[in-house]
Parts: structure tokens; C-alpha cells; sequence
């Protein structure tokens, strides 16, 4: 017994002298012959904007889930535009969003112009809610959970992932929810980070989403950060500037991306990039089984009854209208200013005789178009309507369509018959479209005390009617046209 046992001590000591020659062989052959290579996945989304059920544009979370959770990567990224965009989200303030990608597993997100969609404070909820860091270095606003960047430790290899917000949010957002936001210049704010950062990764990635402009500015000028996630409504083939790779996956989850990026020693050597559709994934169960609940409350939101229609509403673009008299009456009651003016062609729908659901309103107002108030000139006013037909309520209006654009107006009147004063001031209400100046509309943007009160123009259209009960189409005359 002792002889055996003297015997496994003497060949234990052969075994790691044999061992400890192994390992300097290899540490040799390392040096003379490369490093041992490491690989680390990483997938990506971006523009998902509330497409987490399937439906007709995307094919929803529960088919990006079984993805993700086959391949199991070392990070799963989305570069923003995450919540507005579905009346399930949009129902919820984003909250169904926050849960599935909590579920499938995200652990970062960077900060677009979507996030704001629904206020400061809804988004303030959402970053609560997320069991990830929700990412932007250059946007400044109230929200102190807001990360400038995050740093993982993915198969040994630290990754530094910095978020980053177009400048642009502040043209393209909403005034009311981006008015205490400001995006500092995305350069100016690396040259402040990166040096916080370096010496704490060994590779950097920008989770960005801003304009291709500004990717390829920030490639130029940062030629050590190899990977930027970006955000795009098509997807398309990396885009290689230098030695960076600029990858993006498309608008509403039709895509997933897979990046296998390989290590020498910890140094980024190579990034294979792929775009993975999602249309004829199988759905995961699990995520299916979550989304339920929200599925059945659209449901019945969607259904809900509001009021009912006496006949048909007419819809139109070239003369007064049944839905636009509703539209516009509806709008100026909810803010009760003097006059509403909005585009004709805001309605995408007229409505059919009998029950009009919530469904319904939404087939009318699709879009997420909110309220704005202020003060106008007669002046302008009539500038305005010269231009192009528009929907008005507390006027009545003449127009020659015979004319060039400009000149069209024959002449407004109040809807009393009091005359418009042109360097009088009118208190009046318009939306967020007009007031960023589409179809050539400058005079909202001069106008004063100007507020975007937040309220969508397709809440208040509901309201009107809920109020009102039954709506009956009325032409009265408002808009006359010569021909």
C-alpha cells in the first residue's frame, strides 16, 4: 500500500514536470507563432419603433427571441429608435417595448429621437423599467439614468460600448418633448470620453444613432473605434471607412445582425458582418406567451366605441370636406383659440355610417401628430391660406384655385363676419408639422407665444367626438371655391 501510493506521488510530480514543459512550449509557440484567437459575438437591432408583435411591416419579437437565443451571443445591442411607431406601444408609452427586450435579453440600447416620442418623463419610466443601460454620451437632459457608455466582459475581452444621439433630435423631435434636450457635437464629445475610456477596454464600439453623415465624420476622426452600430431605415451592406465597419440592420425588426468579431491577444483583428431575416423564424413561445396580454388589450381598445356617425364623412383634398370640418372643429374645441387651421390631407380616411371605434380614429389620424397653439397676424393668416387648401374652423374662407400658389385667397372672414386685421394677432391653433414648416409653411414658425401642447391631434379628434355622441357630415359653406 505504501509502495503504491509512493509510486502516485513520484509519477504526480512526473505528470507536472511534463505539465509545466507543456506550458512553456505553448507560451513559445504563441510568441513565435500568434496569439490564441478569441471570438465574441455580438448581435444587433435598431429601428424596431414598436414593432414588437408580427403584423404586415415586421415580423415581431417573438421570431427575433428564437434567433438570439440559438446563437446565444456575448452581446445583444440596439442602436435606438426603439418605442413610437404601433399603437401597442404607443397605447402603453413604449412599457411592452422595455418588457420584451428585458425578456430576450438586451444589454445595451443607445438614445433616438423616438425615445422622446411620448415626454421626458415617459422616457425617464422607460430607462427605470430596462435591465440594461440605456446609452447616450452627447444628449443632456433631466434624466440622470442615462449612461454615457457601458463596458462588458465578453469570452475575456473588455468592450466598451458608448451610446451617441444625433444632433438632429433637436430638429426632428418634438418641441414639447425635446425642449430640455440638448446633443453636444458628437466629435467634441469623443475627444472628452474616449480618454476616460481607453485604458479601461480593449476595443471600443459606438452605438450610434445618428445620420450617415455623421458615422462617417466620427470614422474619420476616430480611425481606432473598428465598429459602429448604427441606426437606418433600410438595411444594407457594411459600410467600410478605413479600417471601421459601419453596420445597421433596417426599420421594424424584419433583421437581425451578427457580428463575429476575433481577437488577437485582445486586439480586434478581424469583424465578419451578416444580416439574418426574420419572416420564417419560428416564434418563441415564451415571448409569444408574454406579448399576450398586450395583444388583448389593443384589442379592446381598438374596438372601444366612441360615439356614432349619422352618415358618411366625405374626405378631400381639393374642397371643403365633411372629415376636415370634424377634424379642424375638433381641434380648436380642444384648445379653444379662435381659429384652427390644419392640412386638408391630415385625415388619411374618411369615416362610414354607424359605431366609430377607436380603430376607426386611428384609420383617420394614423400619424402621432400633436396640438400646437399661438398667435398669428391677419397677415399671415392670409399668407397662409393663400397658399394651398387647408382645413379652417372659425373661418370662412374664398379661394381661386385658378391662381398661382401665393395667391389664391379671395378673402377670409371670421366665422361671425368679422374681418381679419392684418396686424391684428390671432390666437390659433395648428400641429407640430405645420409649425416644422411642411409644404412651405414658414408663417407658423414666426408665430408668437408658440406651444406644442403634447395633445396628439388624433386624442383630441376622439374626444370631439366621444362628446358629441353622434356626428353628423356637414358642409356649411366655410370654403368656397372659384373655378
Amino acid at each position: 500500500m505504501l509502495r503504491r501510493r509512493f509510486f502516485n506521488i513520484e509519477l504526480g510530480l512526473m505528470i507536472s514536470r511534463f505539465i509545466r514543459v507543456l506550458l512553456v512550449s505553448v507560451s513559445l509557440a504563441a510568441v513565435l507563432y500568434g496569439a490564441a484567437q478569441t471570438r465574441v459575438v455580438i448581435m444587433h437591432t435598431n429601428d424596431i419603433r414598436g414593432h414588437i408583435l408580427a403584423d404586415g411591416e415586421g415580423p415581431g419579437s417573438a421570431r427575433l427571441a428564437t434567433v438570439v437565443r440559438e446563437a446565444r451571443p456575448d452581446l445583444l445591442l440596439d442602436a435606438g429608435e426603439m418605442f413610437s411607431g404601433t399603437l401597442v406601444s404607443n397605447l402603453f408609452f413604449g412599457s411592452p417595448v422595455i418588457e420584451v427586450m428585458n425578456a430576450i435579453g438586451y444589454d445595451a440600447a443607445a438614445v433616438g429621437a423616438n425615445e422622446f416620442s411620448f415626454g421626458i418623463h415617459a422616457l425617464a419610466a422607460r430607462v427605470r423599467e430596462a435591465n440594461f443601460p440605456i446609452l447616450s454620451a452627447n444628449a443632456e437632459s433631466p434624466i440622470g439614468e442615462i449612461q454615457v457608455a457601458a463596458i462588458f466582459n465578453a469570452q475575456d475581452v473588455r468592450i466598451a460600448v458608448v451610446g451617441l444621439t444625433s444632433e438632429e433630435v433637436s430638429r426632428t423631435g418634438r418641441p414639447h418633448h425635446v425642449k430640455y434636450v440638448d446633443v453636444a457635437d458628437a466629435v467634441r464629445t469623443l475627444e472628452s470620453v474616449l480618454p476616460r475610456i481607453r485604458d479601461r477596454a480593449d476595443c471600443i464600439i459606438l452605438l450610434g444613432n445618428v445620420t450617415r453623415e455623421e458615422e462617417q465624420r466620427l470614422a474619420r476622426a476616430f480611425p481606432e473605434i473598428r465598429l459602429i452600430i448604427g441606426a437606418h431605415d433600410e438595411a444594407e451592406l457594411p459600410i467600410r471607412i478605413g479600417s471601421t465597419s459601419i453596420v445597421s440592420t433596417g426599420m421594424f425588426g424584419k433583421y437581425v445582425g451578427r457580428l463575429d468579431l476575433t481577437f488577437d491577444d485582445r486586439e480586434l483583428n478581424r469583424i465578419e458582418s451578416r444580416l439574418i431575416p426574420l419572416a420564417d423564424v419560428e416564434p418563441d413561445p415564451e415571448i409569444a406567451e408574454l406579448l399576450k396580454p398586450y395583444e388583448a388589450k389593443l384589442n379592446r381598445a381598438l374596438h372601444q366605441v366612441l360615439g356614432h356617425a349619422a352618415g358618411d364623412f366625405s374626405r378631400s383634398t381639393a374642397r371643403e370636406s365633411h372629415i376636415g370640418n370634424l377634424l379642424a372643429d375638433s381641434v380648436r374645441a380642444k384648445t379653444g383659440t379662435t381659429i384652427a387651421l390644419v392640412n386638408a390631407d391630415d385625415a388619411q380616411a374618411g369615416i362610414r355610417k354607424g359605431p366609430i371605434t377607436s380603430q376607426v380614429v386611428l384609420q383617420v389620424l394614423p400619424s402621432e401628430t400633436t396640438l400646437v397653439t399661438m398667435r398669428l397676424s391677419g397677415a399671415q393668416i392670409k399668407r397662409i391660406l393663400g397658399r394651398n387648401l387647408m382645413s379652417v374652423s372659425g373661418l370662412r374662407v374664398k379661394l381661386d384655385v385658378r391662381k398661382p400658389e401665393g395667391k389664391r385667397l379671395v378673402s377670409v372672414r371670421l366665422q361671425d363676419g368679422g374681418s381679419i386685421k392684418d396686424k391684428e394677432l390671432y390666437s390659433v391653433t395648428t400641429n407640430d408639422v405645420l409649425l416644422a414648416g411642411e409644404d412651405g409653411h414658414m408663417e407658423f414658425a414666426a408665430g408668437v407665444q408658440v406651444e406644442d401642447t403634447g395633445i396628439l391631434m388624433r386624442d383630441a379628434f376622439g374626444e370631439y367626438i366621444a362628446r358629441l355622441g353622434t356626428v353628423a357630415p356637414r358642409l356649411d359653406g366655410r370654403i368656397q371655391l372659384s373655378r
